[in-house]
């Protein structure tokens, strides 16, 4: 018998998750927690071989850290990162993490239960790609690669110049990347295409990821 944690702050997608478990012989719940950074506590004292780790929830870790501190401390524990969000960064900070499998909960093509079963069989069950969501007359995987980094600084608030530190280019380089990102989407100015963004959930600004309170 498979015991299994289930870590998401979203009752609905919390208590779905957890039916999955208990309608299935194989499996058997261990415990339901909204916040990710009390799954070593509760897999310190029961016997859990499987965590499905949503990825943003209450407390003061993300799932994916989280499932990186399990991952060094449980090295035979299974871990499946499930999300909602089509946040671009996701599927490689949890490959990083040393996460068995990769669920997106509304448009992964196998079931959770499927999932769930290769991943005890051994399997790797990845995404080959981060989901596209349309924004404004474009979609996400329009961008490039240095695109989306700028992108990502300009959902942080930072200006041109301070973007243009942190890469590593000139100001005049990244004033061009975000004309070209402007004119991609259609957007009037970089303040309405961060909002869009972030609106989506492609890109989550790091200044939010400690306001751990907004599930996915």
């Amino acid at each position: 018998m498979t015991r299994v944690l289930v870590i998401d702050d979203q009752r609905i997608a919390r208590e779905y998750m957890e039916n999955v478990v208990k309608n299935n012989s194989n499996y058997t719940l261990v415990g339901s927690l909204s916040q990710a950074d009390l799954a070593g506590t509760v897999c310190r004292r029961s016997a859990v071989d499987l965590v499905l780790m949503d990825v943003c929830t209450r407390g003061t870790k993300d799932g994916i850290d989280e499932a990186a501190e399990l991952r060094k401390l449980f090295p035979k524990l299974k871990i499946i990162v499930v999300t909602s969000m089509a946040e671009e960064s996701f599927i490689k900070r949890a490959r990083e993490a040393g996460a068995d499998s990769f669920w997106y909960k509304e448009v992964s093509p196998e079931d959770l239960i499927t999932v769930m079963d290769a991943t005890m069989q051994g399997q790797k069950i990845w995404p080959e790609e981060t989901p596209a969501v349309k924004v404004g007359f474009t979609t996400s995987d329009s961008f490039t690669e240095t695109e989306i980094r700028v992108l990502r600084l300009v959902c942080e608030g930072m200006e041109y110049s301070e973007i243009a530190e942190k890469l590593h280019y000139s100001r005049d380089n990244i004033k061009h990347h975000i004309r070209n990102i402007l004119q991609k989407t259609g957007y009037a100015n970089k303040t309405q295409l961060a909002i869009a963004v972030t609106g989506r959930h492609y890109i989550i600004p790091k200044l939010f990821d400690e306001q751990t309170e907004t599930g996915d």
